[in-house]
């Protein structure tokens, strides 16, 4: 077997070797470095034994016996070379692709960044607006409770004049019922009624004990939950306390971690700059990869103490809840402040029914009643504080609509809620990835320092200065591309720390304003109990739209104008009856006629007294609706455009009635945010105030005549229009302020079915739900649509287009929607 290479020559053992001829190779080989010719370089032939003596040029007629490298050799060498240099350019394109891939989660976290500021400008937004609304129902209870105070005041002034007036009348009649037997049965019958509307007032005084009771055990069950969640919050404290200790423990230990690891940094640089040059033999390929490494070691630091930076963030998370602790704490003192004040209105209700019971006692006490003008008075307070009711149950249907906005306030601070939970466990991830690295850089730390003791300990054997001084200066250049690396990562580490404080903030508001929406929802529950216990005091059923059947009346206006004109003339009948009776008690002592025409006359006056009280409970009923239905169309139209809309009856010095409109929307930061406009005899105009009499609020406030139209200007005429046109027309929808027996319709042609509408309807019995969306016609096609219980259903009636338009029978209100 023949070998292509021959078995390497032992070295010949001299140790009687001259010390000059060692000396005079090691100038022959300085001398070569030095002029940058190598033995490869050169393509000269090298002995084997020593490769330091080159073959001069004109020695090359006496060849050497000795062995001489091969070419195959020196194509090994090459092709080591080539692998080393082609893997440094695969690790610089992955650095490279790193670095696009950290460039790109920059750019996704400053998005990200600007989203969470958009959704806390809204957040803010709606925080106003329910801090407005608050206010405003404040202000509305009070001038309630003053109002109801004031009424009180004025029933117990009445009532004293009843009694004044009864006991003259007791006088009078103490005389008629010595010639007349027929009032002493009158007097009985009366008497009986009396007893039974003591027993209605008992009844009445036991249903209210009972729901006292309610009351009070509702009021505990409220104070229990309140308990409930002060101990939750001050075990979650508990917990941020404990986990605050652990992230302090934690940053300590990494602190000392990162001065040790500065240290030793410190170290290994001055021993770089203490270190001999390095040897002929070493190649410039190893100070790169060294300068490499430590460029790693560097960054692998620098992640270490962007580590400690977020420790310390937590840290400062920490203290964000203590104050959170704080902040829940001065809530529970107010919850019970507002209970105290639960427990005094308690109070006063109960003082209210003994002032209450005591009138029944009066009333029952006393004898000889001759009439039922007492009892109808009563009945219109009933019916008076059956407005009231009215207006409470529209007041609490605003609070509903108000809660469903902060459900779903909620519902999007959940969402928010888990994304940050699902943050917080990727962070977690990464620290225990961060924490994997740092024992691998450890590790490659104490390699390094290994090679470097190594690599030191042959600088001291042998070294040149000129290749020392290109590692200087290699060494600085290299210094300066870490620092401007450094420089980079500081400012990343900066925008990062910005992004997370930005999401705590975020995270505490959408947690403030969940408990406002719970507080909302407690409020919901009072004003229900409240209208309950309303409608029980008042003893006339459960006052639904589905069992009246007053709702459901056609021509209310012209109802109301007969039952006006009958009340009028009853009045006059009763003037009549009553000159009449005085004249019959003038002639008193004649004879029995006078006594049968007495009695006469008193059938027709209790005949005509209930025609009298049915037709003003009728009155007072209608007056009931009227405002109902009222309070639903501010409400719809307060959830359609976003303005809530109060209408108030006023009279001019000269005489004149005018209607005083005021618009204000939902999100008014004070209530000095409003436009006003007057409404006499067919012509709106705007009245000038502090708020539309600044300049930007000038330039908004502007009318165009061609959004405010009739049927005849909609767009429904039959004309084809290019879909260019379509885009830019302005749909209208024509809301029907009376109720007739079918819904409104929005009947759409052709040129406007290219775009899908966004519109609102209501019906005759479904005012209160209206449905919002997107409609899309089908061609060639007139659809009529009409909200139902159940969703869009189809109408059959009413129809609304180019050709067929009738609006004679109702009273159209016009609202321009703009597509």
């Amino acid at each position: 077997m023949l070998l292509r290479t021959p078995p390497q020559r032992k070295r010949r053992a001299v140790p009687d070797a001259d010390p000059d001829a060692n000396l005079d190779l090691d100038l022959a080989a300085a001398v070569a470095v030095a002029t940058g010719r190598t033995p490869v370089s050169d393509r000269r032939l090298v002995p084997y034994d020593r490769p330091t003596a080159l073959v001069s040029a004109s020695g090359a007629e006496e060849p050497s016996d000795d062995m001489v490298c091969t070419y195959h050799c020196r194509q090994m060498v090459k092709s080591e070379f080539v692998v080393a240099l082609d893997t440094a350019e695969k690790a610089v394109q992955e650095y490279r692709v790193k670095l696009d891939t950290l460039e790109k989660q920059l750019s996704k976290s400053e998005d990200e960044r600007t989203t969470y500021h958009d959704k806390l400008n809204y957040v803010e937004q709606e925080l106003a607006a329910t801090k407005g609304r608050e206010t405003a129902l404040q202000e509305r209870l009070l001038k309630e409770l003053g109002e109801y105070q004031e009424r009180y005041r004025q029933q117990v002034r009445k009532i004293g004049e009843l009694e004044v007036k009864l006991n003259k009348e007791i006088d009078s009649r103490i005389s008629a019922e010595s010639s007349s037997a027929s009032a002493q049965e009158s007097v009985k019958e009366l008497e009986r009624a009396m007893q039974r509307s003591s027993e209605n007032s008992e009844r009445e005084k036991k249903a209210l004990q009972k729901e006292l009771s309610y009351m009070q055990d509702d009021s505990k069950l409220s104070i229990s939950k309140l308990n409930a969640e002060l101990e939750r919050m001050s075990l979650r404290a508990q917990n941020s306390e404990k986990e605050a200790k652990m992230l302090n423990e934690q940053l300590e230990d990494l602190k000392k971690q990162l001065n040790e690891c500065l240290r030793e940094k410190n170290e290994t640089e001055l021993r770089l700059l203490d270190s001999a040059p390095l040897s002929v033999q070493r190649n410039p390929t190893d100070d790169q990869k060294l300068i490499k490494l430590l460029q790693e070691e560097l960054r692998n630091y620098e992640k270490e103490v962007h580590e400690a930076r977020r420790l310390k963030s937590s840290h400062t998370n920490v203290e964000l809840l203590s104050e959170k602790l704080l902040e829940e704490q001065s809530r529970r003192k107010r919850a019970e402040t507002e209970l105290s004040k639960l427990q005094e209105i308690e109070a006063k209700a109960h003082k209210l029914e003994l002032e209450l019971a005591s009138c029944t006692s009066l009333l029952g006490n006393i004898p000889d009643v001759s009439s039922y003008s007492n009892i109808a008075d009563l009945q219109r307070q009933a019916l008076t504080d059956l407005n009231k009711l009215g207006e409470v149950t529209s007041r609490l249907k605003e609070l509903e609509v108000t809660l469903e906005f902060a459900e779903i306030s909620k519902q999007r601070a959940e969402g928010e809620a888990t994304l940050a939970k699902e943050r917080a466990e990727s962070a977690s991830r990464e620290v225990k990835r961060l924490e994997l690295l740092l024992t691998a850089v450890s590790e490659e730390r104490d390699r390094l320092r290994k090679d470097h003791n190594m690599l030191s300990n042959q600088k001291t054997r042998d070294g040149d200065d000129m290749s020392s001084k290109k590692m200087e200066s290699d060494l600085s250049q290299m210094e300066k591309v870490v620092r401007e690396l450094e420089t980079t990562l500081h400012e990343q580490r900066e925008l990062i720390s910005q992004q997370h404080a930005e999401l705590n903030l975020m995270n505490e508001k959408l947690s403030i304003e969940a408990r406002k929406a719970k507080s909302l929802e407690r409020e919901g529950d009072q004003l229900r109990s409240q209208v309950a216990l309303l409608e029980s005091k008042l003893g006339h059923g459960d006052y639904s739209a589905s069992s009246t059947k007053v709702l459901r009346m056609v021509n209310t206006l012209a109802m109301d104008s007969e039952a006006k004109q009958t009340i009028e003339a009853l009045q006059a009948e009763l003037k009549k009856t009553k000159e009449r009776l005085q004249a019959i008690e003038e002639l008193k002592g004649q004879a029995d006629a006078g006594t049968v025409v007495d009695a006469n006359v008193a059938e027709k006056l209790a005949q005509l007294k209930n025609q009298v009280a049915t037709l003003e409970k009728r009155e007072e009923r209608y007056k009931a609706v009227f405002l109902e239905r009222i309070s639903v169309f501010r409400k719809a139209c307060c959830s359609l455009f976003g303005y809530q809309i109060v209408m108030n009856d006023e009279q001019q010095p000269n005489g004149i009635h005018v209607t005083r409109f005021t618009l204000q929307s939902v999100y008014a930061q004070t209530d000095d945010e409003k436009l006003e406009f007057l409404y006499e005899s067919g012509s709106t105009n705007i009245v000038v105030n502090g708020y539309t009499s600044q300049h930007e609020i000038a330039q908004q406030v502007c009318f165009d005549l061609k959004n405010v139209c009739r049927y005849d200007a909609l767009p429904v005429d039959g004309k084809e229009y290019p879909l260019a046109e379509t885009q830019k027309l302005t749909y209208h929808l024509c809301i029907l302020s009376a109720y007739p027996s079918n819904c409104n319709v929005l009947a759409v042609n052709r040129s406007v079915r290219t775009n899908p509408i966004r519109s609102s309807f209501w019906g005759r019995d479904y005012l209160q739900s209206y449905v919002e969306g997107f409609i899309q016609i089908p061609a060639d096609e007139e659809v009529e649509w009409k909200a139902g219980a159940g969703g869009m259903v189809l109408s059959d009636g009413c129809h609304f287009s180019s050709n067929n338009v009738n609006t004679s029978a109702y009273n159209v209100i016009p609202v321009s929607l703009v597509n």
